[in-house]
């Protein structure tokens, strides 16, 4: 006699019929049940615009496994904006699995759980779910850091002692036309390698320094910081930065956390309250000051211009020479210049991994024009990218 399992009893199920994260496959799942607990979840927003994305979250079973699941933007999102919260337990059903995105992943599992206007979410209020831990962390070591730098396929986690607090300091985001406000951390791991955290925005804001700065004169304290991308900074080098899904956790009650409070062995160093190190904030009365035309730019003598100074102009794009390229072969790092003889790249003249290798940085020689005159210019990046369009950046690429 032969027998046929259903979808559901194939994929395998635990006791009370919900299905383990592990044992998910890509596709439709309207049979299926998961019971999580929802460890983080956040927004998925561009900093500049303000505009939201998704509705994010990491979820965690009872076998320990992690899952993002996302929310696209409309009315799913607005509902389990209501429906979800941190740390509490749900059994969800009627989602899609699908493989993950490419960039923004907090977990480095190979699928990811869609969750659309059919998706059921209901609590789990008994202690059935209790045994689900509350917390999931994927940590970098120090050492790897650089190697991610600019790299978005993953969010970046650390663990670390806190050795100083910076108060709240500004820069100038052009793209935004306003001064962001953040808040530099540092961070020392159990080998004695330090790393720098920015906190930018509300997230810095709300980092309670004075409380921190109080405690860590007698007890060291331990700091995770989750969510995060590699960045490079001048003054500052590599830093972990904060971004929409960025959260961070004061002596998280963890086995990680417990482990790095036991191992450290040398005696406490009271934390420092530092002011901030490095910062560029902008004046906007001054910044108004700065308009000049092309024949006041061109007649300013740069060695008596302090660094950083800023100018700005309005004029129009007259031309492009692309005689002398489209791009430089750039440190993936720093962005400086890298050598290359024979298809061989040199190093980096800052010292900077060689991993990833370097890659094309976009450089335009343009010409641009106002009413007093006419003068050379260099475009980097995305702008310089806008101008080649994409004809331009497939031929490169050939």
């Amino acid at each position: 006699m032969r027998t046929s399992l259903s979808p559901q009893a194939k994929l395998g199920s635990s006791q009370g019929g919900f299905t383990p994260l592990s044992r998910l496959t890509d596709g439709d799942h309207g049979w299926v049940r998961v019971r999580v607990r929802v460890s983080r979840i956040w927004v998925a927003s561009n900093p500049d615009t303000g505009t939201e994305y998704s509705l994010d979250c990491l979820l965690i079973d009872d076998e320990g496994v992690t899952m993002q699941a996302r929310a696209p933007r409309g009315d799913t999102m607005k509902r389990l904006k209501h429906q979800l919260a941190e740390g509490k337990v749900y059994a969800l059903s009627d989602f899609t699995v699908v493989p993950r995105e490419q960039e923004y992943m907090a977990c480095s599992n190979a699928l990811m759980i869609y969750m659309n206007k059919q998706t059921v979410v209901d609590e789990i209020e008994d202690d059935t779910g209790s045994s689900i831990p509350l917390h999931s962390f994927e940590f970098v070591d120090f050492n790897d850091v650089p190697s991610r730098n600019g790299d978005k396929r993953f969010f970046t986690d650390v663990i670390g002692e806190i050795v100083s607090v910076e108060e709240i300091g500004e820069t100038w985001k052009w793209k935004t036309w306003r001064n962001i406000s953040f808040r530099n951390i540092r961070l020392r791991d159990l080998r004695g390698r330090e790393l720098n955290v920015a906190l930018f925005g509300e997230l810095g804001r709300r980092f309670d320094a004075e409380q921190v700065f109080k405690q860590g004169q007698k007890v060291p304290i331990v700091a995770v910081f989750a969510g995060m991308l590699v960045q490079w900074y001048p003054g500052k080098e590599f830093t972990i930065r904060s971004t929409s899904a960025s959260k961070y956790y004061l002596d998280l009650d963890i086995p990680e956390v417990q482990e790095f409070h036991g191992s450290l062995i040398d005696p406490h160093k009271p934390i420092d309250l530092l002011p901030c190190q490095v910062q560029n904030p902008v004046n906007l009365a001054g910044l108004v000051k700065s308009w000049r035309t092309i024949k006041q730019l061109k007649s300013l003598n740069p060695h008596e211009l302090q660094w950083g100074t800023t100018f700005l102009c309005t004029d129009t794009l007259k031309g492009i020479d692309c005689t002398r390229g489209w791009f430089y072969w750039s440190c993936f790092h720093c962005k400086r210049s890298i050598g290359v003889v024979d298809g061989i790249f040199s190093s980096c003249i800052q010292g900077c991994p060689k991993d990833p290798p370097p890659f094309r940085r976009y450089k335009l020689n343009a010409v641009m024009e106002d009413a007093t005159g006419t003068m050379d210019v260099m475009i980097f990046d995305d702008q310089a990218r806008q101008l080649l369009g994409a004809a331009a950046e497939e031929s490169l690429e050939g």
